[in-house]
């Protein structure tokens, strides 16, 4: 039988599961080394991956959502950033490019440029501006696609055509071969002329006849329609003007060539679409489709007066509608020279030569003369005696806020509107319409709407070159 074995030294120790798991948590110091590493880089790696992710969300949003987000709501419906920076973008462009104009009209007097475009090259600069007046447009411009929608007022592709073709037509010297005497137009969103008013953009704001009170104008004197632009003085640059043998066919032709170059332009300038250009001539014509529709019943004929006056001013010293309220000592002065004038007038003097020699009015030097006009343009204590005065017989003295009245009326008899007069009428009763509406519209802009205003292009690229900021 074998003998175990009897060898001294320690036995075996034998492994136990606690043995292989804490050499399984020893490593050496290179084997730890490298396990940081390892985590340094994945970390490493996942923090650019999630300022890759921030990068391209934050790309996303400002080339896809927020151009799609409404800058403003009109009634429910939304006008898109993207739309509004875009037509911000060409008005400054088309802005830039009227003032240039001047420039070159002018051979690059900048005196002239700063009295006709000085507010234009103010707007320019400050971006805001320019976006406020914009912004207030496309508000408006929904108004009108909402009223047309209501009404059933359409526009096609011909009347938008028109609207270009007159716009070309101004900006070339020419006459649109179609064109007849216009049922009135309302003033055009854009303008091939350099600009004198602040506003870069045209929103339909017509000019209002100026009430004829009998004081500093006549009634009969004031001009309807559009303010005339200051002519700008000749220079050696010619403006094109007609030329008499065009062809209707050449001229059209002429027409659409300018107006593709002129899209053309927008789109180089600031990459603005044909459409987007084509969109300020279609709101031209919805304005005066609507027009058309609106006062297509206003009378065409009215009530009218003939006068003429002697007016004795609360102040002569002062320029009439310019002076403060009238004290009761001016007052009671004024009134007795107005009975004075009204004694002699009894005792036979010449009625025109007492206007002149003491009617405060400007229509003194026509001898007190009004002319033909609606007694609704007059103050209501004037109109009341115009209206109400038998014809022929000298009336007064009739107090009103300017000072004492003598009245005459020559006739009183319903008399047709002139063409002029009917235009007035007309956009004086579409602007009020259109007030009404824009009054009880919901309007809701974005808080922040202001930071959205692009300004690019810059001052410094649209006119850097020609009228440098100093």
């Amino acid at each position: 039988m074998a003998k175990k074995g009897t060898t001294g030294g320690p036995r075996p120790r034998r492994i136990t599961e606690a043995d292989i798991k804490r050499r399984r948590e020893y490593k050496s110091r290179a084997e730890r080394d490298r396990l940081w590493q390892r985590r340094v880089l994945y970390a490493t790696v996942g923090l650019v991956a999630i300022s890759v992710l921030v990068l391209i969300a934050a790309l996303f949003y400002e080339q896809v959502i927020r151009p799609r987000e409404a800058i403003s709501t009109v009634n429910g419906e939304e006008i898109a950033t993207r739309d509004f920076q875009d037509r911000v973008r060409l008005i400054r462009w088309l802005t830039a490019e009227q003032i240039r104009e001047l420039y070159y009209l002018t051979g690059g007097n900048v005196d002239t440029i700063q009295q006709y475009a000085g507010q234009q090259i103010t707007d320019l600069r400050r971006p805001q501006i320019i976006g406020s007046q914009v912004l207030d447009d496309m508000e408006e411009e929904a108004i009108l696609r909402q009223a047309a929608r209501e009404l059933g007022v359409t526009v096609d592709e011909a009347a938008v055509d028109e609207q270009v073709n007159r716009y070309m037509a101004q900006r070339l010297g020419l006459t649109v071969p179609s064109d007849e005497t216009p049922t009135p137009t309302l003033t055009p969103t854009i303008t091939p002329t350099p600009l004198v008013s602040p506003t870069p953009s045209n929103t339909p704001a017509p000019t209002e006849t100026p009430t004829p009170v009998p004081t500093a104008t006549p009634a009969n004197t004031a001009t309807p329609g559009p303010s005339p632009t200051p002519t700008v003085p000749p220079t050696e640059t010619p403006i094109p003007s007609p030329t008499a043998t065009l062809e209707p066919a050449v001229v059209v032709a002429t027409l659409q060539s300018e107006a593709n170059n002129f899209y053309k332009n927008a789109q180089d300038a600031v990459e603005v679409s044909r459409s987007a250009v084509r969109e300020l001539f279609y709101y031209d014509a919805l304005r005066t489709a609507l027009l058309e529709e609106l006062t297509k019943d206003l009378p065409q004929e009215e009530l009218q007066v003939n006068a003429r006056h002697i007016l004795i001013s609360f102040n002569p010293d002062l320029p009439v509608g310019q002076a403060p309220p009238p004290t009761e000592e001016q007052k009671a002065a004024a009134l007795a020279r107005a009975e004075e004038v009204m004694k002699a007038l009894q005792d036979g003097e010449p009625f025109a030569d007492l206007a002149k020699a003491v009617s405060n009015d400007s229509s003194a030097t026509h001898g007190g003369e009004l002319g033909w006009a609606s007694p609704d343009k007059y103050v209501a204590a004037f109109k009341d005696a115009v209206l109400n005065a038998t014809i022929g017989e000298i009336v007064g003295p009739i107090e009103t806020e300017y000072g004492y009245h003598i009245i005459q009326v020559h006739a009183r008899e319903v008399r047709p509107l002139s063409a002029g007069e009917l235009s007035t009428r007309r956009q004086q009763k579409f602007q009020e319409w259109l007030d009404e509406r824009k009054a009880a519209a919901q309007i809701k802009r974005r808080g922040d709407w202001l930071e959205r205003v692009p300004e690019d292009p810059s001052y410094n690229r649209l006119l850097g070159d020609i009228l440098p900021i100093g």
